[in-house]
């Protein structure tokens, strides 16, 4: 039996998942300013470095990690001899072509990945 990986769009992401504010960054930050301004991601992008990756790395073992990722688009036509880059956000703890991480308020059971409109 083959494993597939479960394509989701933003928004039935954002109806499933409860992500968690980056704590880290917030303990850092005056009250005064809003969680979705701490970091990237509305306050919930975990760095790929230090204390955060620490923290991301413990959660990873919960199931509870998302990795943010920029890959070539495999559906875009190349303009001016660039390639064109997109974002996806995948289950699990990835370490290659990341750029940050997400973490869940609960364990992730399935594998999916979503690719982010921008």
């Amino acid at each position: 039996m083959e494993n597939t990986i479960k394509r989701l769009s933003e928004e039935e992401f954002d109806n499933k998942f409860d992500l968690v504010i980056n704590h880290i960054e917030r303990a850092n930050q005056p009250s005064t300013v809003a969680d979705e301004d701490i970091c990237s991601f509305s306050g919930c992008m975990y760095e790929t470095f230090g204390e955060e990756l620490d923290f991301v790395r413990e959660m990873a073992k919960q199931n509870r990690v998302i990795t943010i990722i920029e890959t070539d688009c495999e559906d875009c036509d190349e303009e001016d001899g660039y390639a064109s880059l997109s974002m996806y956000y995948v289950s699990g703890y990835h370490f290659v072509n990341r750029i940050g991480y997400l973490i869940t308020t609960e364990p992730i059971t399935e594998e999916f990945e979503v690719l982010l409109e921008w």
